[in-house]
This record gives structure tokens, sequence and C-alpha cells, in this order.
């Protein structure tokens, strides 16, 4: 069984959680994009619909050391999976990568007019002629959230409009453990221009990220404490070229959400 992707597998994944009953670790330098609880966030997804990694997973595992993390279980792999050998509780899980975005104005006549949406920005240090250098990278992350509060809403944006790299979209948590639930808004279309080349060298590499929590040898270490043999490897998040990050020139300013909005308008009737 191979690593399933696309909102094919995000349906098969809730019809699935409708035919049974309900029950009631960050990988170094890869970033992740979460909510607290009524908390707004714009996200310009990065993965379309066809290359959303549906997975099973176990949450909350206790490692060796009394820590907790999870696991790609590893009959995603056809193989024996000693966590579903011990009851561990499994569920599938969506994962994609979005830039994180933030409203943006440009100047019109001397008054501040909203023009859309922009990269949220971090710094990281390079190295250049024997100088640390400061430099620029969008916030580009992992969204690793369940199908039924979370990537079903993503689908029926996905069915109306098309591709999620079109546009932003604005997301919403309310409510907080099994209530939790996420409201998606799909913004106006405004395509960026050649968004796969524009991102490319901040895109963690999620495959081999789900790969590697869904071996046997993650599964040896955490469970366990095997060491495992260490191995060269690179991450496509960590490795920038020379190449400076081109910054769109926005004044950002802060801006009541379109969700803040429909809250009002709810509140008010």
């Amino acid at each position: 069984m191979a690593l399933k992707k696309g909102m094919a597998a995000v349906k098969e994944s809730l019809e699935k959680s409708e035919r049974k009953p309900t029950s009631g670790t960050k990988y170094e330098r890869t970033n992740w994009i979460g909510w607290k609880g009524g908390e707004t966030k714009v996200l310009r997804f990065l993965t379309d619909a066809s290359d959303i990694y549906v997975v099973p997973v176990h949450e909350n595992v206790e490692t060796h050391d009394g820590g907790k993390r999870t696991f790609v279980c590893r009959g995603a792999f056809d193989a024996d999976c000693e966590l579903c050998s011990t009851g561990a509780y499994k569920r599938d899980l969506g994962y994609g990568i979005a830039a994180l975005r933030e409203p943006a104005y440009e100047e019109v006549d001397g008054q501040k007019k909203h023009v859309g949406y922009r990269d949220v920005v971090e710094t990281y240090e390079s190295q250049e002629d024997g100088k640390t250098v400061v430099k620029k990278k969008p916030y580009v992350g992992i969204v690793s959230q369940a199908m039924r509060n979370f990537w079903s809403g993503i689908s029926l944006i996905s069915e109306k409009y098309g591709s999620l790299k079109d546009r932003d979209i604005e997301i919403v948590r309310q409510g907080a453990g099994v209530e939790t639930q996420y409201m998606p808004f799909a913004l106006d279309k405004k395509e960026i221009a050649n968004i796969d080349e524009r991102y490319a060298k901040f895109i963690p590499n999620l495959e081999a990220f789900l790969e590697r929590i869904g071996s046997q040898e993650y599964y040896d270490q955490q469970l366990h404490g095997v060491k495992a043999e260490v191995k060269s490897e690179s991450s496509s998040s960590e490795s920038y070229d020379d190449d400076e990050y081109e910054e769109d020139t926005y004044v950002v300013l802060e801006e009541e959400t379109e969700a803040e909005r429909l809250r009002k308008k709810l509140a008010g009737n």
C-alpha cells in the first residue's frame, strides 16, 4: 500500500469514518501551521488538491523516554504494525503544504488601499564571503489536520473553484477538543506568478518526512530506544541557494478578516 494523495483519498477517508463509530513532533527545521481556538489564518496552498496526502497515523503515542510522538501506521507500507497489534488508536490525517499570508496594502492617492495578501516572512542566516548575512524567506509549513473538520471544507472549495493554488484561503478555528471546527473562506482569485518556482526551495520534502515517521527504524528508535545508523541526508527545508527571496513591496497593516466580519454579522442577528 502506497501513501495516498488527493481529494479522492480525502473523500474515501470521510466515507470510512462515517461507517464506523467515533471514540471519545516536530521534524527538525520544518515549520508547522496550526491554530489556537478562535484564531484566523490566511494560507496559500502550495500542494494542490491532488497532492494532499491522506495517511493513517497513531497520535500521542508514548515513546521509550516518556514523550509523545505521532507515527505513520506501518500498514500504509504493507508491513506489520506494532502499534496496531497493541490496539493503539488510529485515524487518517491529511498533510499539505502552504505559505502563511497576511493582509497587504498599497498607498494610492495618499490613502492606504487593501490590495490582497502577502507572504509572512522570517529570516535565516547565510554565509557569504566569510560573512554572516541575514536573508528573508516566506513562512512555508506543513498543514496536518483531520479529514472531517478541516479537509472536508477544503475539498468543497477545490470542487467549486478548482486549483487551491489560485487563491488565498482564510481559515478560522472554532471550539476545542472534539468540538473543534475549521471554517474555510475562499478569497478572490489572485494567482501568484510562477508560484511553483517562487517557493520551490522552501518546500519541505513531505513524502520523505511521512516515510521517515512510518519507518521501522523510527519505530525502533522512538518506542524502544534503538539508535539507527547515522546517515547523511539533507532536507529541502534547510537548503537555500544564493538567490534572494523577492518579497512583495506592500505596506502591512492590521485588517479585520472576513471571518471576523461574519462572526459580527451573525452576532447581530
